[in-house]
C-alpha cells in the first residue's frame, strides 16, 4: 500500500483484535522499534503490546508479550515471536517497550534488541521491571537482569509498585532505564519518575536518580518516554496525575539523557496557547518536517480544554512544537489514526497509550494505539500518513457535534407554517446530555442518516455526520454484525431487520390493530389520506397512514412536533393541563402557550353529536387547519387541509387521533360537513367502542 493510499484514510488497520473470550481489556500499550542495524534489505519494524489473551480463558496462565514484525515499513504485519518470563515464573504482564542497541554496550553489539517490561504474578503482589535481549532480530529472547522491583501492582496511595519502563543510551554511551516509582511515600512523594544507569549494558544498575518528583503526597508523574533530538538534547515526556495537574502531559529536556534539572520542576505543559492540553498516555517522537530543526510530535489519551472538558478534535490530533530548545509552543496537527477516545467510549484502556514512528525516509509517520473493540475490550490499530498531510491540518474538519445541533431559535415560530410531517432529522434532535453514552448516540445518528439517504459510503457518511471515518467504520461494522446494517460494494444501508423490529413494536399498539381496518375503509370512502397518530416523547408519530392514488404520502413512523400537528392537538385536547405542560416544557420550540391552550380549548369545544338516540356520547371533530405542504415534486402552493378527531380511553384521556388530509376540506365545504365529518367521527366512535369492549 502506498503512502498516498493511506494519507486520507484515518481509519487505519487492525494489528491485533482480541478473541471474544479474552479477558478485559483485551490489548493496550503498543510499542514499536525500527531495526536500523538489520541486515536484510527490507525496512524491519518490531511491535509489541500488553496482550490479555495470553493469560488464558480463566486469566490464570502466565502472560507474555507477543512480537509482531513488519518488513515494509509498517504497512503490513505478521506474528513473529513471543517474549516470556524465564526468571520469576510469573509472566510478563504490563508495559512492554522495545529498544535497538545503537552501539556496543557491554557484551551487546549494535543491533541487539532489548525488551523491558513488568513481570507480575497472578495475585498482583509484586512488580519487577525486567530486561530481556535478542541477538537475532527479535526472534528469540533471553533474560538479562532485573532493573528494579516494587510492591503490589495496584495504583493508589499507600501502594509501592514500579511502572512503565523506558530505555535510552545517554550521551556517554551508558544504558539508562526510566520508570515510574511509587516506593517513596514516606518522603512525601505519591509517585516519582526516576532512572537507573547501567555502565555494562544492563547487567548491573546504579542507584536511582529522581527526574520528576512533586513532594505533595498526591501528584503522580508517570509513563516516561524518551526522544533523542537532532540537537543532541534528550526530551522526556510524561504525565502528572492528581488534582493539581489533572493528568496533563509535560516535557523536560536534558543535555545528556541523565540530568533533567531540579526534580521539583515539573517542566513545560504540552498545551496550545488557547489552553488545549494533552491528558495522560503520552508518547513523543521527532520528525524532520515542519521546522528548521524538525518538529516534536506528542500523542496523548485525550485532548481537553483548560476546564478539563473534552474538545472535538480529541482522538484525531497530535500536538506539535518546532521549539526544540524549550518545547513551550504547541499547535495541533492531524494524527495518522483517528479514534473515539476514552471520554466518548467510556473505556479507560482506549488510547493507553500510543506509539509513533517516523518512516525510514522521514516522509511519513506510523501511529499505533488501542481503540475500542466492543464488549469492554480494546484492540491495537495502526495507520500511516505522510507528514505533509498531517501538517496540512484544518480544524474545520472536526465538527463540534453539540454546536452542530440546531438551537431552539432555529426552529419555526408559531406564526410560521409548521413543518410537513417528516422524519425528524439530526438537526432537530436534542443534544446528548453529559451522562448519556455518546457512542450509542452516534450509532443511532448513523442509523437515522442511513435511513434518510439509503446506500452510502463511509466517507460520505462521515462528512454528513461529522463523525470521524474510523469511528463510522467501527459503528457500521458493529451494526452489521448485529444485523441492523447491510453492506454491498462498499456502501451501507439499513437492513430489513429494522423493518421487522419496527413492525413488532407497532403491532403491540392495540389501537393500531383496531384502527387499521377503520382507516382503510375511511380512506376508501373519502379518497383522502387518513392517518393514525399517537404521542411519543412530545412528538406526533404517524403510526399508520393510507396512500391515495396520487402523490400525497405520509411515511409511517414519521414524526413532527405534536404542537404543530392537527391530530396532535386533537389528542392533547383530551389530556390534562399538567400532561400538556410537561410536553411543552421539554420541547425545543418557542411556543405561545396562551394561544396554544386556546387552540386546545376550541378543539375540545368543537363537538359533533351523532346517533343521539342510542348513544349520547359526544365526539370531538378536532380543528380544521390550512397548511402549506409539498409532497414529492408537487409545488408548495398546493393547499392541503387536515381535520382530526381524538381517540379516548375509558378515563376520557386522548390516546391517539385520526387525521384526514385533503385539498378540498374547507371550513364551509358542504362535502366537509355532510361527508367527511360524519365519516371521521363514526370511525373514531367505532375504534373507541372496540377499545372499550376489549
Amino acid at each position: 500500500m502506498t503512502d498516498d493510499e493511506l494519507t486520507d484514510d484515518r481509519d487505519g488497520r487492525v494489528l491485533y483484535s482480541p478473541p471474544e473470550w479474552a479477558p478485559v481489556p483485551g490489548a493496550m500499550y503498543p510499542r514499536v522499534e525500527r531495526l536500523e542495524h538489520d541486515e536484510s534489505d527490507d525496512p524491519t519494524i518490531l511491535a509489541t503490546f500488553e496482550c490479555y489473551e495470553t493469560t488464558g480463558k480463566n486469566g490464570t496462565d502466565e502472560p507474555y508479550f507477543p512480537v509482531y514484525r513488519s518488513t515494509d515499513d509498517g504497512r503490513t504485519w505478521s506474528r513473529f515471536a513471543e517474549i516470556r518470563d524465564t526468571q520469576h515464573g510469573w509472566g510478563l504482564r504490563y508495559q512492554p517497550t522495545l529498544f535497538e542497541v545503537p552501539q556496543q554496550l557491554g557484551p551487546w553489539e549494535a543491533g541487539t534488541v532489548f525488551a523491558v517490561g513488568n513481570s507480575i504474578p497472578s495475585d498482583r503482589s509484586e512488580t519487577s521491571i525486567d530486561l530481556y535481549a535478542s541477538e537475532d532480530g527479535g526472534r528469540t529472547w533471553s533474560y538479562v537482569s532485573t532493573v528494579v522491583t516494587g510492591g503490589k501492582a495496584v495504583p493508589g496511595r499507600g501502594e509501592s509498585p514500579v511502572w512503565a519502563p523506558e530505555l535510552t543510551v545517554d550521551a556517554d554511551g551508558n544504558l539508562v532505564c526510566y520508570f515510574s516509582d511509587a516506593r517513596h511515600s514516606d518522603e512525601g512523594y505519591n509517585r516519582v519518575i526516576g532512572h537507573r544507569v547501567s555502565t555494562d549494558g544492563g547487567q548491573t544498575w546504579n542507584a536511582e536518580t529522581f527526574d520528576v518528583a512533586v513532594a505533595d503526597d498526591e501528584s503522580t508523574p508517570g509513563m516516561p518516554t524518551i526522544t533523542t533530538l537532532p540537537t543532541g538534547q534528550y526530551l522526556l515526556t510524561y504525565f502528572i496525575g492528581g488534582r493539581q495537574y489533572g493528568g496533563g502531559v509535560y516535557v523536560k529536556t536534558s543535555p545528556n539523557g541523565r540530568d533533567w534539572g531540579d526534580p521539583d520542576d515539573v517542566g513545560s505543559p504540552v498545551r496550545t496557547d488557547d489552553g488545549r492540553q494533552l491528558i495522560e498516555g503520552p508518547y513523543a517522537t521527532w520528525v524532520p518536517y515542519g521546522g528548521e530543526d524538525g518538529t516534536i510530535l506528542v500523542a496523548g489519551k485525550t485532548l481537553r480544554d483548560q476546564n478539563r472538558n473534552r474538545v472535538p478534535e480529541s482522538g484525531t490530533v497530535l500536538l506539535a512544537s518546532s521549539d526544540l530548545a524549550g518545547a513551550e509552543t504547541w499547535e495541533p496537527v492531524s494524527a495518522p489514526l483517528w479514534f473515539d477516545d476514552e471520554l466518548e467510549t467510556g473505556h479507560r484502556s482506549v488510547g493507553w497509550s500510543s506509539a509513533l514512528l517516523p518512516s525510514a525516509d522521514g516522509t511519513s509517520l506510523l501511529h499505533l494505539t488501542s481503540t475500542y473493540d466492543g464488549h469492554g475490550k480494546t484492540e491495537i490499530r495502526y495507520a500511516r500518513a505522510t507528514l505533509e498531510s498531517l501538517f496540512d491540518y484544518d480544524s474545520s474538519e472536526h465538527v463540534d457535534e453539540q454546536s452542530s445541533q440546531r438551537r431552539p431559535s432555529d426552529h419555526p415560530s408559531p406564526s410560521q407554517d409548521p413543518p410537513r410531517a417528516i422524519r425528524r432529522s439530526r438537526e432537530s434532535t436534542q443534544s446528548a446530555e453529559s451522562h448519556h453514552v455518546k457512542s450509542i448516540v452516534k450509532a443511532f445518528e448513523l442509523l437515522e442518516t442511513l435511513e434518510q439517504t439509503g446506500e452510502i459510503g463511509v466517507t460520505e457518511l462521515s462528512r454528513q455526520t461529522g463523525i470521524a471515518k474510523s469511528s463510522v467504520y467501527k459503528y457500521l461494522d458493529t451494526l452489521r454484525h448485529l444485523g441492523y446494517v447491510t453492506k454491498s460494494d462498499g456502501a451501507y444501508a439499513p437492513s430489513l431487520r429494522l423493518f421487522h423490529f419496527g413492525q413488532r413494536i407497532v403491532s403491540r399498539h392495540e389501537v393500531y390493530r383496531i384502527a387499521q381496518p377503520e382507516l382503510d375503509a375511511l380512506a376508501e370512502k373519502t379518497g383522502e389520506v387518513v392517518s393514525l397518530i399517537v404521542e411519543e416523547d412530545g412528538d406526533a408519530v404517524y403510526l399508520y397512514s393510507t396512500s391515495p392514488h396520487d402523490d400525497r404520502t405520509i411515511e409511517e413512523g414519521s414524526r413532527m412536533p405534536i404542537h404543530a400537528s392537527t391530530g396532535g392537538k386533537a389528542l392533547l385536547s383530551y389530556r390534562s393541563r399538567e400532561y400538556v405542560d410537561d410536553i411543552l416544557e421539554n420541547t425545543a420550540f418557542d411556543i405561545d402557550r396562551q394561544n396554544f391552550y386556546a387552540d386546545l380549548k376550541r378543539a375540545r369545544d368543537n363537538r359533533v353529536i351523532i346517533d343521539r338516540e342510542t348513544n349520547n356520547q359526544q365526539y370531538n371533530a378536532g380543528v380544521l387547519e390550512k397548511r402549506w405542504h409539498s409532497f414529492d415534486q408537487q409545488a408548495e402552493t398546493n393547499q392541503l387541509y387536515r381535520i382530526a378527531v381524538p381517540i379516548r380511553d375509558t378515563e376520557d384521556n386522548g390516546i391517539a387521533a385520526i387525521e384526514v388530509l385533503g385539498s378540498e376540506l374547507q371550513r364551509d365545504s358542504r362535502r366537509l360537513q355532510e361527508e367527511i365529518v360524519p365519516l371521521l367521527v363514526s370511525a373514531g366512535k367505532s375504534i373507541e367502542t372496540e377499545l372499550l369492549s376489549n
